[in-house]
């Protein structure tokens, strides 16, 4: 029956090839990314290996999503989408982690080129990303072959070892060559080839060359399993169209210099001697050939059960494993144009033994994709820290996850043929993201009603819960409005009253503050749109723009939500990285931008032109609190911004801001209080005026609040006039336990000018500034 699933759903994929669109995730908070949803159809959480499905989709043709490199958790949300941070016109390849100087980095390569990969155009480079995603280094190749520089291709980017002092690159070359393939309908004679390279180069800054190997002076092009004129392997006509005979598409290196080489087209896996070969081997030299017409092995059997040999064609993604004293491969089993070696695509694991006079491949593993299919271009075999195996397959827009016996433990798509995407990897990481990327999104049905809240923040791992404050003015006072746990979705979404202003904070799981959203208008749709809208939100595609919003009157002051509990909140995420976050708060700041991520804005806020998001940012130079003389209190903590005026850190029992009453010419006394028992912890004090004999402590002068700020007022006398009888003291017990920041003393506000937030300047040095056109995908069919 897979067989079957197999061939309907290429027969639906024919019917939609088209369109080639696929459901788009609907985010709220920032609807300027455009992201494929992930699909899981199975999981089973207790079996899985830690860490983030990486994979850049892309299709030949035009699609409704971004081609861009995104990260998703084990659940299938997403958690990173990389489409503002790529080059112009360029296509990701090959996402994944690597270490850098010691620590783990995210690397891929951005490309344009001809279909299928080959000479790249001189834009075409790989990059390293810390983790606040900001690129460190940009890496191409530095070498020349027949008269012409290299060019990064798209098929290989591997740092290697912790250190990620080198890196591995594929390039390719077309020039003048005649070769007659008798092998071929015809025997045709082709006076242009282009030939597969690799180099090894510093990443550094200055890719010095260190190593460069070229297939041509090593390898006979009539070894190739292909001929002249087939699907995207060129004509050899011209100059232009050389005959890719080789078709190189990975490189790795071993601990004694030696490097392997996968060759799709000759369906070869070289080994090849590096500058300081063990056996005193000649640099560039063939050690070995695994597979094809002239392999060195003359025994390639299996332990794998049903499976009586080793063969494998047109593979992708071979790896040395020391593990295994052997490789790793993913087995394409076919390229659509010649007959499959085998009845699927899977990934294999390979030992490899050249002693005692005879050498010896033995397929040891053995991982089939759980529908059958038969990948015909691109893929990927990982090996998990935990045993598992992740495999990518290539052509078909499928991950799959798999325990060492090949029982399936995950299954996710994107979609249909003809989506893809290169590789496919998954790995641990911790992303801490620029403050630009952290965003809110306000709505409510209509002026009385809950209003509705999506926070998130693009690439975050770290997050693990949400505090919301609401105010009626936006440059008024904010009370804590609502919080949440955030349990691997995108955008943490939480319901609260209505108010017409609001901004979210975000913690770490050890209740640290990691950053702040602007301040944003709550929207309300408007007569002619509210009939079509629910409670939380209005129809997909619904543009939230100024034009279609309804002007609310401020709502009277709400029922404030809090909590007392010291213990931080916990995100029930399983999926997520294991590093250890660090107790320190921090804000992140912006990487190198030429402008704004979102494209056409010069504000740190991720919007677009269709929601009505608030320009500023929330900080003490909006609020009229004043921070009292020697009155200790856990209502904030100042948690500065680098770089930015700092801004109120709620702690885990925010106190509401003091209102200052304005002068009366009527002194009467308000009679004493005491207070019932309720779900908040804040007392609302007495506002009297009238002249002071009060042995209160008098605070420093405040300006005088916005009247349409609804926030209570703090249990402390307030600067009034006349004499204030204070309500008795009565503890009020506390309801709620989410509480994601420790309790600590510390003064109630920092005493800040008022003035508008400015913006920091962006750099123009870096390459990651604008966004290619959905339609600019360079992926193709083959790879």
């Amino acid at each position: 029956m897979p067989g079957i699933r197999a061939v309907a759903l290429l027969l639906i994929s024919f019917a939609l090839s088209n369109a080639q669109n696929v459901t788009l995730l609907n985010l709220l908070s920032r609807p300027d990314l455009q992201a494929p949803t992930l699909y899981v159809t199975k999981s089973e959480p207790a079996l899985l290996a830690p860490g983030y499905i990486m994979i850049t989709p892309s299709s030949p043709g035009t699609t409704n999503f971004q081609t861009a490199p995104y990260i998703y958790n084990n659940l299938g949300h997403l958690v990173w989408s990389g489409q503002h941070y790529l080059a112009p016109g360029l296509g990701p390849f090959d996402e994944k982690v690597c270490y850098y100087k010691g620590t783990p980095h995210l690397c891929f390569t951005q490309f344009t080129g001809p279909v299928g990969g080959g000479p790249g155009g001189l834009g075409s480079y790989s990059v390293i990303m810390d983790h606040t995603y900001t690129q460190v280094v940009a890496v191409a190749p530095s070498g020349a072959f027949a008269g012409q520089n290299l060019t990064q291709d798209l098929h290989e980017f591997n740092v290697l070892g912790t250190a990620g002092a080198s890196a591995l690159l594929t390039s390719y070359v077309n020039f003048a060559h005649n070769v007659t393939y008798p092998a071929c309908p015809g025997s045709p004679t082709t006076p242009f080839t282009k030939t597969g390279l690799f180099t090894e180069v510093s990443t550094d800054g200055l890719n010095t060359t260190l190593f460069q190997w070229n297939a041509i002076d090593h390898v006979d092009p009539t070894d190739t399993y292909v001929c002249p004129g087939d699907n995207n392997v060129g004509t050899g006509k011209n100059i232009g169209d050389g005959f890719d005979f080789f078709h190189i598409n990975a490189i790795d290196k071993d601990e004694n210099g030696d490097y392997l080489v996968s060759s799709r087209h000759t369906s070869t896996i070289f080994k090849i001697a590096g500058n300081k070969n063990t056996e005193g081997m000649a640099p560039g030299t063939i050690i070995w050939r695994l597979g094809g017409k002239r392999s060195s092995f003359p025994v390639m059997d299996s332990t794998v059960p049903g499976t009586p040999n080793l063969n494998f064609s047109f593979q992708h993604h071979a790896r040395f494993r020391p593990s295994i004293n052997g490789i790793s491969l993913w087995d394409n089993a076919n390229d659509n144009d010649i007959p499959s070696s085998s009845s699927a695509s899977s990934g294999k694991s390979v030992t490899i033994s050249t002693s005692n006079g005879t050498n010896k491949a033995t397929l040891i593993e053995q991982y089939i994709s759980p529908d059958r299919q038969l990948d015909s271009s691109q893929g990927s075999h990982q090996f998990l820290p935990n045993g598992n195996h992740f495999m990518g397959l290539g052509s078909y827009p499928y991950v799959y996850e798999q325990t060492s016996d090949g029982t399936t433990v995950f299954y996710a798509n994107w979609g249909v043929l003809p989506l893809q995407s290169y590789r496919a990897f998954k790995y641990e990481w911790v992303g801490k993201p620029p403050i630009t990327e952290i965003a809110l999104f306000g709505y409510a049905q209509n002026c009385t009603a809950p209003a509705a809240f999506y926070a998130s923040w693009n690439g975050a791992t770290e997050v693990v819960s949400w505090k919301y404050f609401t105010s009626s003015s936006e440059n008024g006072t904010f009370a804590l409005a609502a919080t949440a746990v955030n349990n691997g979705t995108f955008e943490t979404f939480t319901m609260a009253p209505f108010n017409l202003f609001a901004y979210a904070i975000a913690y770490d799981d050890l209740g640290n503050m990691l950053g702040q959203t602007p301040i944003v208008s709550v929207f309300v749709p408007d007569a002619a749109l509210a009939p079509s809208c629910n409670a939380i939100s209005c129809p997909v595609g619904t543009n939230y723009g100024a034009a279609s919003k309804a002007t609310c009157a401020a709502p009277p002051a709400p029922t404030v939500v809090s909590s007392t509990s010291s213990a931080p909140v916990k995100s029930t995420l399983k999926s997520t990285a294991t590093t250890k976050p660090t107790s320190a708060a921090k804000v992140h700041q912006t990487p190198s931008f030429t402008t704004s991520p979102v494209k056409g804005t010069k504000t740190p806020t991720p919007s677009t032109p269709s929601r009505a998001h608030a320009k500023k940012t929330p900080s003490p130079s909006s609020s009229p609190l004043k921070k009292p003389k020697k009155t200790p209190s856990a209502s904030t903590s100042p948690i500065k911004q680098p770089g930015k005026t700092p801004y109120p850190t709620p702690t885990s029992s925010p106190v509401k801001a003091k209102k200052t009453p304005s002068p009366s010419t009527s002194p009467v006394k308000k009679p004493k209080k005491t207070p019932k028992s309720s779900t908040s912890p804040v007392v609302q004090a007495t506002k009297t005026p009238g002249p002071s004999t009060s042995p209160v402590k008098k605070p420093k002068k405040t300006p005088k609040p916005s009247t349409s700020s609804a926030v209570h007022a703090k249990k402390t006398p307030s600067p009034s006039t006349s004499p204030v009888k204070q309500p008795k003291k009565t503890p009020v017990p506390s309801t709620s336990s989410a509480a994601p920041v420790r309790k600590t003393p510390s003064p109630s506000m920092t005493k800040t000018k008022k003035k508008k937030p400015t913006l920091s300047p962006s750099p123009s040095s870096s390459p990651l500034s604008s966004t290619p056109s959905p339609s600019s995908s360079p992926a193709a069919k083959r790879y």
